[in-house]
């Protein structure tokens, strides 16, 4: 029998630490809910792996560097490389992008915090290791979830084109509704829950934190099941997937549109508990690898035109939250931040970095998979069709940092996603992390 363990510890920044997500600042000015770390340790034999999952928007390089160094000295090498480490995508989270050289005080203070609360927490865990009975299961039903980026009329793409625009044509592609759920039960009841979700966690906008509909969704099943036991969401690939239903005339930005999809996908998977599937018994194998994620190059071309926009487009400043719909809106903010960014990525740019991969396997039954940064679904789609677990957990936004990585025909078809920045992903990107994840099972 498997053993199983697991904490978690409040991560929430104090007022004025800048909240991640957008493109303008947000210092936070209160909470709606505690942020957290939530760890899943799970043992077979001489095996120790797992799961350590930040509501954040992402971890960043710092980040996962500082985990490492503290994590290693603290508990061996060994069980830092046996566990996936990565973000809800929550968009009410503190910001840690610029690098701790240049945090103000109470960054400084959130971030040292974390990493203290990040070490407890696996401290915790592992000291929790009962035996315990791990089942698992699917469902395809994610109606909560829509492809972002469409065709309009006019054959162009857009990403967030706007409610009922009559322009629009069809959405760029389909996506993987797959919702994959693990439980832990111990001594007869529920005791843990995972579950592998395809959306994005940006419902609430504005500048008081929250943990999104990840939260809610943790807080509904918490309801259902009269009892505060962790309950972890690891994002699936959702780089090009968000809750904005363009068909409907209605308000989708605010914390009552993260309750009602916590609530929602709660519900879905309340409804699958009963109809899981026991894993068997059997050794944990942990394989580690890397994949090398090319970078974008601005031709010369992109470049003139860069060096025009911000010659030309008025330097007016945008109100309110700065988002990628401003860009399809053509806000003077907008094209000339991302003109900005064009020449950084054709000035700054390396050629490349590298990140690590990260697969977890129970026999043939269940495997988890790691990604890094926002892949677009069309890589979790590809990785499962080749993958020959029954299970698949595909974990975006780990192990390393990394931007947006779109599938290599979205470029030519332009959207928000494609705009070059600095050590932003080529058009290639896709297809070497989709090759390195499936080399990697």
């Amino acid at each position: 029998m498997y053993k199983v363990g697991f904490a978690q510890e409040i991560i929430t920044p104090p007022v004025g630490v800048g909240l991640a997500g957008y493109m303008n600042k947000r210092p936070n000015v209160g909470m709606y809910d505690d942020l957290q770390i939530k760890t899943l340790i799970i043992e077979s034999g001489d095996t120790k792996c797992g799961f350590m999952t930040f509501d954040l928007c992402s971890i960043t390089a710092e980040l996962f560097e500082d985990l490492e160094k503290r994590i290693v000295e603290k508990f061996g090498k060994e069980i830092h490389d046996n566990l996936i480490i990565s973000a809800t995508h929550t968009h009410t989270g503190p910001s840690f992008y610029a690098g701790r050289e240049k945090f103000d005080d109470v960054t400084r203070y959130a971030y040292e915090n974390l990493l203290d609360s990040a070490c407890r927490c696996l401290e915790r865990a592992i000291m929790n290791l009962l035996p315990g009975e791990i089942q698992v299961g699917s469902v395809y039903n994610n109606p909560y979830g829509f492809v972002r980026r469409y065709f309009m009329k006019s054959g162009a793409i857009v990403t967030n084109p706007g409610w009922r625009n009559p322009d629009i044509d069809r959405p760029e592609s389909d996506f993987d509704r797959t919702i994959s759920i693990l439980r832990v039960v111990q001594e007869g009841r529920t005791t843990a829950i995972m579950c592998n979700i395809t959306n994005h966690g940006d419902t609430v906008g504005g500048s008081i934190v929250c943990a999104d509909w990840y939260g809610r969704f943790a807080q509904a099943i918490q309801y259902e099941l009269k009892t505060g036991i962790p309950v972890i969401v690891v994002d699936d690939a959702s780089g090009d997937i968000n809750h904005f239903d363009f068909r409907q005339d209605i308000k989708q930005t605010s914390i009552d549109e993260a309750v009602r999809i916590g609530r929602g996908y709660a519900r879905i998977v309340l409804d699958k508990l009963n109809d899981l599937e026991t894993l068997a018994d059997t050794d944990i194998v942990i394989k580690n690898g890397t994949v090398t994620i090319p970078h974008r190059k601005v031709t010369e071309e992109e470049l003139a035109e860069a060096k025009h926009t911000l010659a030309t487009v008025p330097d007016i400043k945008k109100e309110g939250d700065f988002e990628s719909q401003d860009l399809a809106n053509k806000v003077p903010a907008a094209l000339r931040h991302f003109a900005q960014r064009t020449i950084d990525c054709y000035e700054k740019s390396t050629p490349s970095h590298t990140c690590r991969l990260t697969a977890i396997e129970f026999g043939k039954q269940l495997a988890f998979i790691s990604l890094p940064g926002e892949p677009f679904n069309g890589i979790s789609r590809a990785i499962r069709e080749a993958s020959p677990f029954k299970y698949n957990f595909i974990i975006s936004l780990s192990q390393s940092k990394s931007s947006y990585v779109p599938m290599p025909e979205c470029f030519e078809r332009g959207g928000y996603e494609v705009q070059p920045g600095i050590n932003t992903a080529a058009p290639n990107a896709a297809t070497e992390i989709i090759k390195a994840a499936i080399d990697n099972l």
